[in-house]
């Protein structure tokens, strides 16, 4: 069997998902290729999804809202989105025609209106794998014959949306790396990362974008009496630059840190009491696996698509969600005193985790067959 996996590289996440059912297809036998769609696509529709959707959520996080909203409706920013995608994603063929896979695994939703023009002459099946609790409408283009959902309120919602859906999804959790399988205990991840076991350890990140003020909730944080810092800026220079000036005002107290591997990562989550940053879907997922509570920092959000994340993680026990920055050091530190309060949300976490859902996923592929 061989299986493509089509990815997008807006953000980290939907590649790290298709790279995480790769390796297991690949643990498996089965021949399987992650490939992101926009290295086929012309250049100033390339600019727009790669740089564009970047400037946009970090500068005017509401027209990015808006945009989400409005194309989760069939009216005009739907159609206009769907004919683009037609049209750019159509450079594609010839890459295609030399692949002859069995399945096209889309963990963007980019791909699927193209896939469907091309499904019938190649032969091929596809699935989708919602890289959100919710199923917005663009994940629902193309008839795919398999959906991945990360949970029973996405499948209700999704076969609600989409009647066909029923009886061709698996609740598989987002796929994530196979490194947040393995559960570390916490001790032994600080002593792998020379973190010291006797204090109290925030991780604070925006996401591989690093968008957000994500320096001024470290100036927050950092004020609270014995709690250990640990940044992670992701690709985002600027953010990394003044983060690490907030940190000289707090010597040896603030670790700054770019962008880290899946291992890295798995090891900070492993180590850390409490994560202040947006719910993105890997990021929840990662955190789920390792059982760790989650404050949701609003300003950090990318409205739409974590909205329904953050209210996920409240309503769930997992987490909670702070609004503004006057709120954030208040927030953090009756966390950190109140003990029982995080056992309960690291056990929420590990309850509603699925550290295999890469697994799941690929499992399910086999099962369907070529």
């Amino acid at each position: 069997m061989r299986v493509l996996l089509l990815s997008a590289s807006t953000g980290n996440g939907h590649t790290s998902a298709a790279r995480a059912i790769e390796e297991e297809l690949r643990s498996q036998g089965v021949e399987a290729t992650t490939v992101d769609v926009l290295d086929y696509t012309g250049k100033g529709f390339r600019g727009w999804y790669r740089g564009g959707y970047e400037v946009l959520v970090k500068r005017n996080p509401k027209v990015w809202g808006h945009l989400y909203r409005s194309s989760d409706r069939k009216l005009f920013n739907y159609w206009v989105q769907t004919g683009l995608d037609r049209l750019f994603v159509g450079r594609m063929r010839k890459f295609m025609a030399s692949q002859e896979p069995d399945w096209v695994v889309c963990t963007h939703s980019l791909p699927q209106p193209t896939l469907a023009k091309w499904r019938n002459r190649w032969k091929f099946r596809v699935a989708v794998v919602v890289t959100d609790l919710y199923p917005q409408r663009m994940w629902l283009r193309g008839r795919p014959d398999w959906f991945f959902v990360p949970g029973e309120w996405s499948r209700t919602v999704l076969e609600r949306r989409y009647p066909l859906s029923k009886g061709r999804t698996t609740v598989s959790g987002i796929p994530v790396s196979r490194v947040f399988v393995t559960q570390t205990e916490k001790s032994a991840a600080r002593a792998k990362l020379g973190l010291d076991a006797s204090v109290d350890i925030v991780l604070v990140t925006s996401g591989g974008i690093g968008g957000g003020p994500i320096s001024g909730a470290v100036s927050e944080i950092a004020q609270i009496d014995g709690v250990h810092i640990v940044v992670v800026c992701g690709r985002n220079e600027v953010a990394f630059e003044a983060v690490n000036r907030v940190a000289e005002g707090f010597p040896g107290r603030v670790d700054v840190k770019a962008q880290v591997d899946p291992d890295d990562m798995a090891l900070l989550m492993r180590s850390s009491n409490l994560i202040v940053a947006k719910p993105g879907g890997i990021t929840t997922f990662e955190a789920l696996a390792c059982g760790l509570p989650f404050l949701v920092y609003w300003p950090f959000l990318i409205p739409g698509q974590e909205e329904k994340n953050a209210e996920f993680l409240e309503t769930e026990g997992i987490g909670a969600i702070v609004k503004d920055s006057t709120s954030l050091k208040t927030k953090v530190a009756d966390l950190l005193s109140d003990r029982a309060a995080l056992e309960s949300m690291a056990c929420n976490a590990m309850q509603h985790a699925k550290p295999e859902g890469a697994k799941i996923i690929a499992e399910k592929l086999i099962e369907l067959g070529p």
